[in-house]
Formats: C-alpha cells, sequence, structure tokens
C-alpha cells in the first residue's frame, strides 16, 4: 500500500498544501457520502493527520436526503472503523422535487450544500473538504459546456462567503482507479446507498460518455484534465461583455 497512500498523499498536497491551506489544529468537516471517493479522503486526511501529527480536528458529516430505504447507519460505522466520528443531517429532498428528475437533481444539490455550509457554522469550522477527484472536475466541466452554455469547472480551493469558508478538495489531482486502488488495499469497503434519479442523471450521462472515450483511448481522461490547464485565450471569442455583445 505505501506506493499508493504516497502518490496519493503527494497529490493531497499538489492540490491544497498541508501547512498553507489546512495548517496545524484546523477544525476540519469531512463530507461522507459512503461512496469510494468520500471514504478515500475520509481515509486520506485521518492517516495524515496521525501520521504527521497535524492536529487536525476531523467531523465527518452525512446528508441523508431523505429517500426511501436510505441506511445512514452503515455510513457512521465505516467512519467510526476508520477513526472519525459522523454527524448525520437529514433534510427532505423528494418532498421538494422538481417535476423532472434534473431539477430534483439540481434541488438535492443545492440542499445538500446548503445542509453542509450550516453545519460547518454551527460546528464553527472554517474549512469544508470535499471528495471530488479528477473525474469530477472533467465531467463538471463538460456538464457545464453543454447544459449551462460554460467554461467553468471546480477548483482545488474555493473561499466562500468573503473567506468565512474554504472548500477544499484533496482528492483534485486524483484519478478514480488510484482512489479504488487506496480503499482496496486499506480494506476498506464502500456504504453508499443509490440515488434513484441516478442512473437518469445529467452527471450520469456525461460519465457514461467519458468512459467510453477513455475505453477507446487511454489519453482521453489525462488530456481533458491537462486541457482545462492549458487554456489558449488566443483562440477562443472574447466574452460577450468585452466584446460588446448583448447577452
Amino acid at each position: 500500500m505505501s506506493w499508493i497512500a504516497n502518490r496519493l498523499a503527494r497529490l493531497a498536497h499538489k492540490a491544497i498544501g498541508s501547512s498553507r491551506v489546512l495548517p496545524d489544529g484546523e477544525l476540519i468537516a469531512v463530507a461522507v457520502s459512503g461512496g469510494a471517493d468520500s471514504l478515500c479522503l475520509l481515509y486520506l486526511l485521518e492517516s495524515l493527520n496521525r501520521k504527521n501529527t497535524h492536529n487536525w480536528e476531523l467531523r465527518a458529516v452525512h446528508v441523508e436526503p431523505g429517500f426511501e430505504g436510505w441506511n445512514s447507519a452503515r455510513i457512521v460505522r465505516t467512519c467510526r472503523a476508520i477513526g472519525v466520528e459522523c454527524a448525520v443531517i437529514r433534510i427532505g429532498v423528494p418532498t421538494g422535487a422538481g417535476p423532472s428528475r434534473h431539477d430534483s437533481c439540481y434541488r438535492c444539490a443545492r440542499a445538500r450544500r446548503k445542509a453542509l455550509f450550516s453545519y460547518c457554522d454551527r460546528i464553527g469550522s472554517r474549512k469544508l473538504a470535499l471528495a471530488h477527484n479528477l473525474d469530477d472536475v472533467n465531467e463538471t466541466f463538460l456538464m457545464n459546456l453543454l447544459y449551462t452554455s460554460s467554461a467553468r469547472t471546480i477548483l482545488p480551493t474555493q473561499p466562500l462567503f468573503e473567506g468565512r469558508l474554504t472548500i477544499v478538495r484533496p482528492l483534485y489531482y486524483a484519478d478514480k482507479t488510484l482512489v479504488g486502488r487506496y480503499l482496496k488495499s486499506a480494506g476498506i469497503r464502500t456504504a453508499r446507498n443509490r440515488c434513484p434519479y441516478e442512473r437518469s442523471s445529467s452527471r450520469e450521462t456525461v460519465r457514461r460518455f467519458l468512459k467510453r472515450r477513455h475505453a477507446e483511448d487511454a489519453r482521453i481522461r489525462s488530456n481533458l484534465f491537462a486541457g482545462l490547464h492549458n487554456i489558449k485565450p488566443e483562440y477562443l471569442p472574447r466574452p460577450r461583455h468585452s466584446a460588446g455583445v448583448r447577452p
């Protein structure tokens, strides 16, 4: 496991810098869905904290959306086995769901973010760790391009509310393959619940598209990610406001 853990630790340091963004003694809320990415993130932060004596105070938090049959207890047990207690926040996504699956996904994501932000404010945490990885960066870029006509994606660190809260994404440079190997080597099993809208969501559509392209050409994943960090402004149209084009 050593080379996998070391590689993941190096990539996490590249994404956030252990001392600059997450100084010793920091209170960090870690969002945990129970899936591979979030459990990898929690185990990684707990391992770094234990080995490097950062004295971080890690608080796992799971947002239960309110779908029928959702089992939060499994997630709490898995977090506890890793060594971190997990708080559960219950929200009512189904009661406020829109008429279409797209509305429901949007409302769910917005409600979960609001719940996480409120939790951080309540416990006095200025850092919220999310488990988005390299594949999520690629997917988010294509989703925004295709469905919102905007060229944007997620960042490794993102200050919000005039700096009162900062989102950190330590897995930003790690792909799903590395995440899976890390969890397998650590002997951790996922405890994820299935969203009823998952298979028909816009993200899943983009994810399947990228998976097929990657199966055809293994360079696709890394090329898309590298391209996002290698923008050539001289070959792109000017923004509407600077070009004098009315929106």
